[in-house]
């Protein structure tokens, strides 16, 4: 709020699917704004809304969600993606392996050892 003047942000990500980060992106948006919901929330009952920051519901905030379709479209999508350079996934990458390692690339990314965030196997 404090880089917006106030004013909120237009469109909010919330993509951990985190009910403490669900609330910020609803507090911070502004009146006619988006929370744009990508995050999956596989525990607890409900899901809150900060009535206050919600406008008490008369403030036309918009929540859009959706999943991103799996298999083969999911695939070819992320591919894309990177082939047309629009997100270099080395950034993000915190443990690289060889294509030789692939069973301890896939231990160290399921159990998130060694404060891997994501891990990148060059084949």
């Amino acid at each position: 709020m404090e880089l917006t003047d106030g004013q909120g942000v237009d469109t909010a990500i919330e993509a951990l699917g985190a009910d403490a980060t669900f609330q910020l992106a609803i507090k911070i948006t502004k009146p006619g704004g988006t929370v744009s919901n990508i995050g999956y929330f596989g525990d607890g009952e409900y899901v809150r809304i900060p009535r206050v920051e919600w406008g008490v519901g008369m403030a036309d905030k918009t929540i859009a969600t959706g999943l991103c379709p799996g298999g083969r479209l999911r695939m070819e999508r992320l591919l894309r993606v990177l082939e047309t350079k629009r997100v270099d996934p080395t950034l993000m990458t915190t443990h690289t392996f060889g294509f030789d390692e692939m069973e301890r690339a896939f231990e160290v990314a399921d159990q998130k050892l060694e404060d891997a965030v994501k891990v990148l196997i060059r084949f």
